[in-house]
């Protein structure tokens, strides 16, 4: 019998600034959020990194909501643009079961090839 559950992740946690987090699966119909929204009309400067953080937060228990957002607000040790992304990114590859990264390009066709024998 293909057990199902087995495709689910095991590793739940995050560490980022001295802080552990535990994330959960979500619906798939949640991760709709992480389409950009048309709302801010670009007068938000902030706007892309609110996004992130509400995408985030689809991910972690309620109780963590406020300890996160107390981490984001530091300015001592903040979470930096690497760190922000490289989180969202585990989470998205976590919850869907497939890495998110690019396969590295390849060369279109045949490639080059040698001589190795003469027609007689």
């Amino acid at each position: 019998m293909k057990n199902f559950d087995e495709m689910l992740a095991q590793d739940r946690e995050f560490t980022v600034g001295g802080e552990t987090f535990h994330w959960r699966d979500v619906r798939p119909e949640v991760l709709t959020s992480f389409e950009p929204s048309d709302n801010d009309d670009g007068k938000d400067d902030n706007a892309a990194w609110r996004l992130m953080d509400d995408q985030i937060l689809l991910f972690l228990a309620a109780d963590e909501h406020d300890r996160w957002k107390e981490l984001r607000a530091r300015t001592d040790n903040p979470v930096t643009i690497a760190q922000l992304n490289a989180i969202l990114l585990w989470l998205m590859e976590q919850q869907t079961g497939r890495p998110t990264v690019q396969p590295s390009p390849s060369v279109p066709g045949r490639g080059p090839t040698a001589v190795t024998s003469k027609a007689a």
